[in-house]
């Protein structure tokens, strides 16, 4: 129990939260280098708040805790070369509202609207980030085990994937720009050549550690899911299968490694947050140790690599 009383307080005590929030405003005052900003630490805050309501709604850990928020903001706080504002900074936030309605559909009496929104969403994300598309075969898959795959829901996707596009096409044709439909598609079909000469170190070294607790978590969760309930075993399935999903798309395409980084992010802070809530042995216990202390370097080398460079 020496080795948890630490996880423990911290996984479950009341003022684990608001110190989080003071640590990072902390991290993103310190490294603040412009005020757009500002715009990514509203974003950051807003994934945090969906995080939340996405626990609550589906009760994710069943019991009452802000692990999976405070994961998340910390790591992303400590990635200090995402704060400056791009389009692609959105792409979490719309990941994370595709999955929730993934999660409605589970066994819905009415698929075709949350299925849907599920692939709008995913659509309307690849404007900003046109490889989002490649996680369409995996939302396809996940919808045989959430009971949600027939063929109004089936085409319900389509309609969702193309409504955005066709949008488009009608203004491209409109106003002569069908540029604008034509560059995401290409960007989404063009592979480009995996060379990890285009990563930074602390890109490296941020990925491997999201990599590393996110591989641990859902191997961890495989063993240990006959504990939940079969709803919550199939979401959080479906967050480690995900998360390996979009692990092997950063690792064939490294160009895009902050976008995939970003996505592996949400479905880390789900699946440790599990771990360090509900598991009280002596791994959990030295794991969540090593974990912060390793955090702890993390922040210091970004923070360090930051200014070094500047």
């Amino acid at each position: 129990m020496s080795f948890n009383r630490f996880q423990i307080e911290v996984a479950t005590g009341r003022f684990t939260l608001p110190v989080v929030i003071l640590v990072c405003l902390l991290l993103w005052g310190v490294s603040f280098q412009g005020w757009n900003e500002l715009i990514s630490l509203g974003i950051t805050t807003i994934i945090g708040y969906v995080l939340i309501e996405t626990n609550t709604a589906f009760n994710l850990i069943r019991t009452r805790t802000t692990m999976p928020v405070c994961i998340y903001w910390l790591i992303a706080s400590a990635l200090f070369f995402l704060h400056p504002f791009e389009w692609t900074n959105l792409v979490p936030l719309i990941y994370l509202l595709a999955t929730y309605q993934l999660f409605v559909s589970y066994e819905s009496p009415s698929l075709s609207p949350p299925i849907f929104h599920t692939f709008l969403l995913v659509s309307l994300g690849s404007m900003v980030f046109p490889p989002f598309l490649y996680i369409v075969p995996l939302l396809w898959g996940s919808m045989i085990p959430f009971r949600a795959m027939n063929g109004k829901s089936f085409l319900a996707s389509w309609i969702g994937l193309i409504t955005p596009y066709w949008l488009l096409f009608g203004y491209g044709v409109y106003f002569d720009e069908m540029h604008l439909l034509l560059r995401p598609l290409q960007e989404a079909l063009h592979f480009h050549p995996i060379d990890y000469r285009c990563l930074t170190i602390n890109e490296i070294t941020s990925w491997a550690y999201i990599t590393v607790l996110l591989l641990i978590s859902g191997i961890h969760y495989w063993q240990i899911a006959y504990m939940d309930k079969t709803r919550t075993r199939i979401f959080h399935s479906f967050l480690a299968v995900a998360g390996i999903w979009v692990t092997v798309c950063s690792i064939l395409q490294p160009v895009y490694v902050r976008e995939w980084m970003s996505i592996q992010l949400v479905c880390t802070a789900f699946l440790s947050g599990h771990l360090f809530t509900l598991t009280r042995n002596r791994f959990s216990g030295i794991f969540f140790i090593v974990t912060f202390v390793l955090y702890i370097l993390l922040m210091s080398f970004n923070l360090w690599m930051q200014y070094f460079n500047s």
